[in-house]
């Protein structure tokens, strides 16, 4: 029994890295007007992902759609609480090495945001990637929040 115990644990380990293992996420960090992507790239092109769902304090936004033949390829969480409202930014890039396509093709991105303000979004930045190709970098971002928490869903076949 302790073997199988042992073993089971290793495959929820294994299966927790894996799941993330082919993106690359920025910690949730604090902005300034100064700071802010948009001001760093002032030229970039940002594509919104769809608002679908707001009540209280969830947000869920999506791009593209599920499709026959599709899968779970990839999904990553995480959160931070501030002491005072904050505006705050996250970069995540897929797939983790830029130089690197994925095997798989995007058919659907979903987030559920958690937060404090009413102020949240979305984005694909730049044109190349996205919905249909094999990477995509995605910007999220929130103003006047105490708290921010995401989890994103990868979908593609």
């Amino acid at each position: 029994m302790k073997l199988f115990i042992q073993r089971a644990f290793t495959l929820v380990v294994f299966f927790k890295a894996a799941s993330s293992i082919d993106l690359w996420a920025s910690n949730i960090y604090t902005v300034t007007n100064g700071t802010r992507y948009t001001s760093l790239h002032p030229n970039v092109a940002l594509r919104p992902f769809e608002k679908v769902f707001h009540i209280k304090e969830n947000v869920i936004f999506i791009s593209g759609e599920r499709i026959e033949g599709d899968h779970l390829i990839l999904t990553y969480s995480d959160e931070a609480q501030y002491t005072r409202e904050e505006d705050v930014e996250v970069l995540l890039n897929f797939p983790a090495r830029p130089s690197n396509a994925s095997i798989y093709t995007l058919t659907h991105v979903q987030v559920y945001v958690q937060v404090t303000s009413d102020e949240t979004s979305a984005y694909f930045i730049g044109k190349p990637g996205g919905i249909g190709k094999r990477f995509c970098d995605i910007l999220l971002a929130c103003n006047e929040t105490h708290n921010y928490g995401y989890q994103i869903y990868f979908y593609g076949y």
